[in-house]
């Protein structure tokens, strides 16, 4: 179970300073994003991407399901990736599949756009804890993630840490929702300047 947090910059650095990390120990992944005009994937509470990591390709296709989200995952090489952006050409294989049956258009899904997120990961107290500066459009944002072993312990941890370093928490909403929403907005600006 995870748990995450918004930071501002002075927070994120802060944090980075005290377990003395610094940035070039990132990994850089970028989260390409799919949606349908009418945004059929949002009105059935899913999200579509393909996330690029050092060259490797995974497309992922999160939905709801009675225990949180259900992730599928499927591989993809450097062709295929190309053919979907591109072609809005789907490979077959389980996130097709998954697709299908959610009675999605799969012929109006088109590529959204790219968040960047430079992330530093680490064990710590029993779970992952992680540090995310994100790159979309003309945003950048930062957050802090713990991957715990249930609930609690992701809140109780989190928390305790936020604590110690004086940081308020403020929940941070998934990236994919803040990705579509600076979408809408700059969509709405460019219409209504």
């Amino acid at each position: 179970m995870e748990v995450k947090s918004i930071l501002d910059k002075q927070a994120f650095t802060a944090l980075l300073n005290g377990f003395q990390l610094t940035a070039d120990q990132a990994v850089t992944q970028h989260n390409h994003y799919f949606e349908t005009a009418s945004f059929a994937l949002k009105e059935q509470g899913a999200a579509l991407r393909v996330r690029e990591i050092a060259g490797a390709y995974t497309l992922t296709l999160k939905q709801p399901h009675q225990d949180g989200k259900l992730e599928t995952h499927q591989p993809l090489d450097a062709v295929e990736w190309e053919q979907l952006k591109e072609e809005q050409r789907f490979p077959n294989g389980d996130v097709y599949q998954q697709l299908s049956s959610l009675k999605i258009p799969l012929a109006e899904l088109a590529y959204a756009g790219t968040l960047t997120t430079k992330r530093i990961e680490l064990a710590y107290k029993g779970g992952l804890l992680c540090f995310d500066e994100s790159h979309f459009f003309d945003q950048v944002d930062y957050e802090i993630e713990f991957e715990g072993m249930s609930l609690t312990h992701a809140e109780e941890t989190l928390s305790q840490l936020l604590q110690q370093y004086g940081i308020s928490a403020s929940p941070a909403e998934n990236k994919v929702r803040r990705f579509f929403r600076r979408k809408h907005q700059l969509a709405d600006f460019e219409q209504h300047p």
